[in-house]
């Protein structure tokens, strides 16, 4: 095995992986809130959590590393706090990830108008439509589609992001707007997220029998490289939209061309319904081996709830995000960190993430 192929198995492909998974919907969001907030005060937000989640991500792998057998998240919960830890991680995963596809809904129906307006109202619809097919109707071959369409959202955001700087107003992007310092916070956290990924990751060096010492390597690479992509993608949109920033996006990218836009349009749209149906079988599956609420009342959970949620008058994306990346991310962020020092003991470090993610989950409950 030559230097580069070895490279290439041990970090670059589990990085690429990590990437893949945490690049998702909430790039989307990133544009509206480093406008409210100004972009230095957004990339505080986007460079503290990038590292604060590669340490989290890190203590994750290191409690699967050092707890006896495999398990969820809600079952390391279990053994580490017993019935109360139980009870908090199926609150966070399942409330969580149900907030999470009301957003996706949202979010493609804004995706599904844009490239065709007369769909109105139904857009959103039947996105949840095609969506919830997934749950009933075994599809696992599509979630191959994932690396390959987050692969492709890459490409199309540094062309965004060329577009932006050679054509763009870069200048008219503001720059501090401190009244609104803690607007990124929940959505920064939910864009950069991606612990839910960290037990693949460390099953694929298991599964190939590669030794897991570039792990910590392959972990800290693969949440760096989302924020990079963020980056571009929101001095991109930034510099084309000027003062007509969108909850979207892409909706207020009306100087750039039809055939651009609604190329990203499509691929974030099928990057959505991979997401959608990939979250909405994990949440069956905590409703049907953690809830023990049988399998046809969880799938009619599933099914109903985010359009429920979404006609009862959820509908603000930015909001969702907020919400699910400020309190639920924050308290699963929380809970991985008490894991791990129940294993390690408390350290400056640690002590320092803890009070970081408390503090926002503290403020965003009481915006709340």
């Amino acid at each position: 095995m030559t230097k580069f192929s070895q490279w290439y198995k041990e970090v670059v492909l589990p990085a690429g992986l990590l990437s893949s998974a945490i690049i998702g919907a909430g790039v989307f969001a990133l544009p509206f809130v480093f406008y409210q907030a100004g972009f230095l005060i957004g990339l505080f937000y986007l460079t503290l959590f990038t590292v604060a989640f590669t340490a989290v991500h890190r203590m994750y792998a290191e409690v699967i590393e050092n707890t006896e057998g495999r398990h969820g998240f809600v079952g390391y919960a279990r053994i580490y706090f017993k019935k109360w830890g139980f009870a908090t991680a199926i609150i966070t995963t399942a409330i969580g990830f149900t907030l999470t596809l009301v957003a996706y809904v949202i979010l493609a129906g804004e995706f599904i108008g844009l490239m065709s307006p007369r769909l109105g109202e139904l857009a959103p619809f039947i996105f949840w439509a095609v969506g919830s097919l997934s749950v009933i109707i075994p599809m696992k071959r599509f979630a191959n589609l994932e690396f390959g369409l987050s692969l492709a959202m890459c490409l199309i955001i540094i062309v965004l992001f060329a577009v932006g700087v050679s054509y763009g107003e870069v200048h008219r992007v503001r720059l501090l707007n401190p009244p609104n310092f803690f607007a990124p916070y929940g959505v920064v956290l939910f864009a950069l997220a991606g612990r839910a990924a960290i037990s693949a990751i460390y099953e694929y060096y298991e599964r190939r029998k590669i030794s897991k010492a570039k792990l910590p390597t392959a972990i800290t690479i693969g949440t760096i490289i989302p924020a990079v992509v963020y980056v571009l993608f929101i001095i991109g949109v930034l510099s084309i939209s000027g003062g007509s920033v969108t909850e979207d996006a892409l909706s207020g990218l009306g100087e750039i061309a039809r055939s651009l836009l609604l190329l990203v349009g499509t691929l974030g749209l099928f990057a959505l319904w991979t997401s959608y149906f990939i979250l909405a079988r994990e949440v069956k599956g905590i409703f049907v081996y953690d809830l023990k609420l049988g399998k046809v009342l969880s799938i009619l959970a599933v099914v109903v709830l985010p359009i429920w949620l979404y006609t009862s008058g959820l509908t603000s994306f930015i909001g969702l995000l907020a919400i699910v990346g400020g309190v639920f991310l924050a308290i699963d962020s929380i809970m991985a960190i008490l894991m791990y020092s129940k294993i390690k003991g408390w350290k400056l470090s640690t002590i320092a993430l803890f009070i970081v993610f408390a503090i926002g989950a503290l403020y965003e409950i009481m915006n709340i």
